[in-house]
Protein backbone atom coordinates (compact mmCIF):
# COMPACT_ATOMS: atom_id res chain seq x y z
CA UNK A 1 0.00 0.00 0.00
CA UNK A 2 0.96 3.56 -0.87
CA UNK A 3 2.05 5.85 1.96
CA UNK A 4 -0.64 7.92 0.46
CA UNK A 5 -3.17 5.70 1.00
CA UNK A 6 -5.43 5.86 4.13
CA UNK A 7 -7.04 2.75 4.94
CA UNK A 8 -10.93 2.09 4.54
CA UNK A 9 -13.96 -0.34 5.09
CA UNK A 10 -16.06 -0.66 1.90
CA UNK A 11 -19.83 -0.22 2.57
CA UNK A 12 -21.52 -0.06 -0.95
CA UNK A 13 -21.54 1.70 -4.69
CA UNK A 14 -21.95 5.13 -4.89
CA UNK A 15 -25.61 6.07 -5.49
CA UNK A 16 -25.51 8.80 -8.51
CA UNK A 17 -21.60 8.49 -9.27
CA UNK A 18 -19.58 5.97 -10.68
CA UNK A 19 -17.05 4.60 -7.79
CA UNK A 20 -16.71 2.55 -4.31
CA UNK A 21 -18.65 4.24 -0.79
CA UNK A 22 -15.96 3.73 1.50
CA UNK A 23 -15.48 4.46 5.43
CA UNK A 24 -11.99 5.91 6.22
CA UNK A 25 -11.26 4.95 9.82
CA UNK A 26 -9.17 7.73 10.23
CA UNK A 27 -11.64 10.70 9.85
CA UNK A 28 -14.85 8.64 10.43
CA UNK A 29 -16.37 9.79 7.32
CA UNK A 30 -17.97 8.20 4.61
CA UNK A 31 -16.96 8.85 0.58
CA UNK A 32 -17.04 8.06 -2.58
CA UNK A 33 -13.62 7.17 -4.66
CA UNK A 34 -12.79 5.16 -7.71
CA UNK A 35 -9.33 4.79 -6.68
CA UNK A 36 -9.59 2.22 -4.60
CA UNK A 37 -7.10 -1.20 -4.08
CA UNK A 38 -8.86 -3.90 -2.46
CA UNK A 39 -7.01 -6.17 0.30
CA UNK A 40 -8.21 -9.52 -1.10
CA UNK A 41 -5.72 -11.77 0.50
CA UNK A 42 -6.88 -10.71 4.31
CA UNK A 43 -9.51 -12.45 6.05
CA UNK A 44 -11.66 -9.83 8.39
CA UNK A 45 -11.28 -11.51 12.21
CA UNK A 46 -15.01 -11.61 13.88
CA UNK A 47 -13.46 -12.33 17.06
CA UNK A 48 -10.94 -9.48 17.04
CA UNK A 49 -13.31 -6.64 15.59
CA UNK A 50 -15.58 -5.48 18.35
CA UNK A 51 -17.97 -2.25 18.59
CA UNK A 52 -18.35 -0.21 21.26
CA UNK A 53 -21.89 0.47 22.11
CA UNK A 54 -22.72 3.97 22.43
CA UNK A 55 -25.38 5.48 24.01
CA UNK A 56 -26.66 8.35 23.61
CA UNK A 57 -28.48 10.43 26.45
CA UNK A 58 -32.00 11.33 25.88
CA UNK A 59 -33.30 14.94 27.01
CA UNK A 60 -36.46 14.31 28.46
CA UNK A 61 -38.70 17.70 28.42
CA UNK A 62 -40.46 18.15 31.91
CA UNK A 63 -44.23 18.59 31.14
CA UNK A 64 -46.70 18.98 33.48
CA UNK A 65 -48.77 15.26 34.07
CA UNK A 66 -52.32 14.82 34.38
CA UNK A 67 -53.64 12.78 36.93
CA UNK A 68 -54.94 9.85 34.46
CA UNK A 69 -51.26 9.96 33.00
CA UNK A 70 -49.54 8.92 36.08
CA UNK A 71 -52.32 6.56 37.00
CA UNK A 72 -51.39 4.89 33.68
CA UNK A 73 -47.80 5.80 34.53
CA UNK A 74 -48.45 3.94 38.08
CA UNK A 75 -49.98 0.71 36.22
CA UNK A 76 -46.84 0.74 33.87
CA UNK A 77 -44.45 0.68 37.10
CA UNK A 78 -46.46 -1.79 38.69
CA UNK A 79 -46.61 -4.83 35.78
CA UNK A 80 -43.15 -4.06 35.14
CA UNK A 81 -42.30 -5.22 38.51
CA UNK A 82 -44.38 -8.37 38.43
CA UNK A 83 -42.59 -9.05 35.31
CA UNK A 84 -39.17 -8.81 37.00
CA UNK A 85 -40.30 -10.73 39.80
CA UNK A 86 -42.08 -14.03 37.76
CA UNK A 87 -39.19 -13.96 35.14
CA UNK A 88 -36.05 -13.91 37.72
CA UNK A 89 -33.57 -16.70 37.10
CA UNK A 90 -32.67 -18.34 40.47
CA UNK A 91 -29.08 -19.15 41.40
CA UNK A 92 -27.48 -16.52 38.51
CA UNK A 93 -24.05 -15.55 40.00
CA UNK A 94 -23.42 -11.80 38.59
CA UNK A 95 -20.73 -9.46 39.76
CA UNK A 96 -21.77 -6.72 42.22
CA UNK A 97 -19.97 -4.49 40.47
CA UNK A 98 -21.36 -5.13 37.08
CA UNK A 99 -22.23 -1.79 35.21
CA UNK A 100 -26.16 -1.47 35.41
CA UNK A 101 -27.90 -1.56 32.14
CA UNK A 102 -29.09 1.46 30.08
CA UNK A 103 -32.33 2.52 31.13
CA UNK A 104 -35.30 2.26 28.51
CA UNK A 105 -37.62 5.33 27.81
CA UNK A 106 -41.29 4.17 27.62
CA UNK A 107 -43.50 5.79 25.03
CA UNK A 108 -46.45 7.41 26.31
CA UNK A 109 -49.23 5.29 26.24
CA UNK A 110 -51.90 7.85 25.98
CA UNK A 111 -49.78 8.29 22.61
CA UNK A 112 -50.05 4.77 21.52
CA UNK A 113 -53.84 5.26 22.08
CA UNK A 114 -54.24 8.16 19.52
CA UNK A 115 -52.33 6.25 17.30
CA UNK A 116 -54.25 3.42 17.56
CA UNK A 117 -57.04 5.84 16.71
CA UNK A 118 -55.89 7.19 13.73
CA UNK A 119 -56.30 3.66 12.08
CA UNK A 120 -59.63 3.63 9.86
CA UNK A 121 -61.16 0.48 9.43
CA UNK A 122 -63.62 0.51 6.35
CA UNK A 123 -66.26 -1.63 6.09
CA UNK A 124 -65.49 -5.03 3.62
CA UNK A 125 -69.12 -5.49 3.00
CA UNK A 126 -72.78 -4.00 2.91
CA UNK A 127 -73.46 -6.11 6.17
CA UNK A 128 -70.92 -4.11 8.04
CA UNK A 129 -72.03 -1.01 6.07
CA UNK A 130 -75.65 -1.20 7.45
CA UNK A 131 -74.82 -1.43 11.16
CA UNK A 132 -73.12 2.25 11.19
CA UNK A 133 -75.49 5.17 10.14
CA UNK A 134 -72.77 7.54 8.64
CA UNK A 135 -72.18 4.61 5.94
CA UNK A 136 -75.81 4.34 5.27
CA UNK A 137 -76.05 7.49 4.58
CA UNK A 138 -73.27 8.00 1.69
CA UNK A 139 -74.93 4.55 0.21
CA UNK A 140 -78.61 6.38 0.24
CA UNK A 141 -76.61 9.60 -1.70
CA UNK A 142 -75.29 7.54 -3.92
CA UNK A 143 -78.22 5.96 -5.04
CA UNK A 144 -79.62 9.20 -5.01
CA UNK A 145 -77.48 10.43 -7.75
CA UNK A 146 -77.90 7.35 -9.92
CA UNK A 147 -81.70 8.13 -9.87
CA UNK A 148 -81.10 11.59 -10.53
CA UNK A 149 -78.71 10.90 -13.59
CA UNK A 150 -81.08 8.63 -14.81
CA UNK A 151 -78.68 6.06 -14.70
CA UNK A 152 -80.93 2.65 -14.95
CA UNK A 153 -84.51 1.89 -15.05
CA UNK A 154 -85.97 -1.53 -13.51
CA UNK A 155 -87.16 -4.16 -16.37
CA UNK A 156 -88.00 -7.87 -16.38
CA UNK A 157 -85.53 -10.46 -16.01
CA UNK A 158 -83.82 -10.68 -19.96
CA UNK A 159 -84.21 -14.52 -21.17
CA UNK A 160 -81.24 -13.84 -23.30
CA UNK A 161 -78.83 -11.83 -21.73
CA UNK A 162 -76.42 -12.58 -19.16
CA UNK A 163 -77.07 -10.31 -15.61
CA UNK A 164 -74.27 -9.15 -13.40
CA UNK A 165 -73.67 -8.23 -9.88
CA UNK A 166 -73.17 -5.61 -8.23
CA UNK A 167 -71.40 -4.99 -5.08
CA UNK A 168 -70.72 -1.74 -2.39
CA UNK A 169 -67.25 0.11 -2.19
CA UNK A 170 -66.60 1.62 0.52
CA UNK A 171 -63.69 4.25 0.88
CA UNK A 172 -62.50 6.77 4.03
CA UNK A 173 -61.26 10.16 3.05
CA UNK A 174 -58.75 11.82 5.92
CA UNK A 175 -57.49 15.35 6.25
CA UNK A 176 -53.76 15.88 6.13
CA UNK A 177 -53.86 15.63 10.53
CA UNK A 178 -55.24 12.42 10.26
CA UNK A 179 -58.88 13.17 11.15
CA UNK A 180 -61.73 12.18 8.60
CA UNK A 181 -63.15 14.25 5.58
CA UNK A 182 -66.00 12.31 4.18
CA UNK A 183 -67.02 9.06 4.13
CA UNK A 184 -67.67 7.46 0.30
CA UNK A 185 -69.44 4.61 -1.09
CA UNK A 186 -69.58 3.91 -4.76
CA UNK A 187 -71.73 1.12 -6.51
CA UNK A 188 -69.54 -0.77 -8.86
CA UNK A 189 -70.01 -3.21 -11.56
CA UNK A 190 -68.60 -6.82 -11.27
CA UNK A 191 -66.90 -5.91 -14.32
CA UNK A 192 -64.74 -9.49 -14.38
CA UNK A 193 -67.82 -11.32 -15.28
CA UNK A 194 -68.66 -8.80 -18.20
CA UNK A 195 -68.24 -11.34 -21.66
CA UNK A 196 -66.27 -9.50 -24.80
CA UNK A 197 -68.80 -9.35 -27.79
CA UNK A 198 -72.00 -9.48 -25.64
CA UNK A 199 -71.48 -6.91 -22.71
CA UNK A 200 -68.82 -4.90 -24.20
CA UNK A 201 -66.82 -3.87 -26.99
CA UNK A 202 -64.15 -1.36 -26.90
CA UNK A 203 -62.60 -0.39 -23.55
CA UNK A 204 -60.19 1.96 -24.31
CA UNK A 205 -60.55 5.46 -23.39
CA UNK A 206 -59.55 8.70 -25.23
CA UNK A 207 -56.96 10.73 -23.09
CA UNK A 208 -55.19 14.17 -23.61
CA UNK A 209 -51.41 12.72 -24.20
CA UNK A 210 -49.16 14.06 -21.30
CA UNK A 211 -46.92 16.38 -24.00
CA UNK A 212 -49.94 18.38 -24.46
CA UNK A 213 -50.96 18.93 -21.19
CA UNK A 214 -47.15 19.97 -20.76
CA UNK A 215 -47.35 22.66 -23.41
CA UNK A 216 -50.96 23.35 -22.34
CA UNK A 217 -49.36 24.83 -18.90
CA UNK A 218 -46.53 26.10 -20.42
CA UNK A 219 -48.63 28.66 -22.64
CA UNK A 220 -50.24 29.75 -19.77
CA UNK A 221 -47.53 30.23 -17.71
CA UNK A 222 -46.07 32.43 -20.69
CA UNK A 223 -49.31 34.03 -21.61
CA UNK A 224 -50.42 34.88 -17.43
CA UNK A 225 -53.36 32.77 -17.75
CA UNK A 226 -55.04 31.33 -15.04
CA UNK A 227 -56.18 27.08 -14.90
CA UNK A 228 -58.69 25.17 -13.04
CA UNK A 229 -58.59 21.94 -12.00
CA UNK A 230 -62.68 20.18 -11.93
CA UNK A 231 -63.28 17.55 -10.41
CA UNK A 232 -66.62 16.44 -11.90
CA UNK A 233 -68.75 14.25 -9.13
CA UNK A 234 -69.79 10.77 -10.34
CA UNK A 235 -68.53 11.81 -13.64
CA UNK A 236 -68.77 7.90 -15.01
CA UNK A 237 -72.71 8.11 -14.37
CA UNK A 238 -73.23 10.69 -17.59
CA UNK A 239 -71.48 8.39 -20.15
CA UNK A 240 -74.29 7.04 -22.15
CA UNK A 241 -74.23 3.24 -23.06
CA UNK A 242 -74.63 1.60 -26.53
CA UNK A 243 -74.43 -1.98 -25.48
CA UNK A 244 -76.95 -3.79 -23.48
CA UNK A 245 -75.73 -4.28 -19.95
CA UNK A 246 -78.41 -5.49 -17.16
CA UNK A 247 -77.68 -5.78 -13.00
CA UNK A 248 -79.15 -6.65 -10.00
CA UNK A 249 -80.42 -4.42 -7.51
CA UNK A 250 -77.84 -3.50 -4.85
CA UNK A 251 -78.39 -4.72 -1.70
CA UNK A 252 -80.03 -2.32 0.85
CA UNK A 253 -82.11 -1.19 -2.33
CA UNK A 254 -84.06 -3.46 -3.46
CA UNK A 255 -87.09 -2.06 -4.98
CA UNK A 256 -90.29 -3.33 -2.69
CA UNK A 257 -92.94 -5.83 -4.20
CA UNK A 258 -90.49 -5.75 -7.57
CA UNK A 259 -87.49 -7.94 -5.89
CA UNK A 260 -87.64 -10.62 -9.36
CA UNK A 261 -86.90 -6.95 -11.79
CA UNK A 262 -83.05 -6.24 -13.00
CA UNK A 263 -81.96 -3.00 -13.84
CA UNK A 264 -81.39 -2.37 -17.17
CA UNK A 265 -77.91 0.65 -17.88
CA UNK A 266 -78.62 3.58 -20.19
CA UNK A 267 -75.65 5.46 -18.78
CA UNK A 268 -72.21 4.15 -17.58
CA UNK A 269 -71.47 2.84 -13.83
CA UNK A 270 -68.69 2.38 -12.17
CA UNK A 271 -66.57 -0.99 -12.95
CA UNK A 272 -67.89 -1.42 -16.44
CA UNK A 273 -65.23 -2.20 -18.81
CA UNK A 274 -66.77 0.33 -21.62
CA UNK A 275 -67.27 3.01 -18.77
CA UNK A 276 -63.98 4.86 -19.30
CA UNK A 277 -64.69 5.51 -22.94
CA UNK A 278 -68.52 6.02 -22.38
Amino acid sequence: MEAAAEKCIFVGYGKCEKGYRVYNLQTNKVTTSRSVIFDENSLWDCDKQTVDSITVPMRLEDTPRSSEEEYEETMIDNVSSLIQVTTAAPNVDSPSDSPSSTPVKLRDITEIYARCNMSIIEPKNFAEASKDKAWQKVMEIEMEMIEKNETWELVDRPSNKPVIGVKWVYKTKLNLDGSIQKHKARLVVKGYAQKPGIDFNETFAPVARLDTIRTLIALAAQKGWKLYQLDVKSAFLNGMLKEEVYVDQPDGFVATNYEDKMYKLKKALYGLKQAPRA
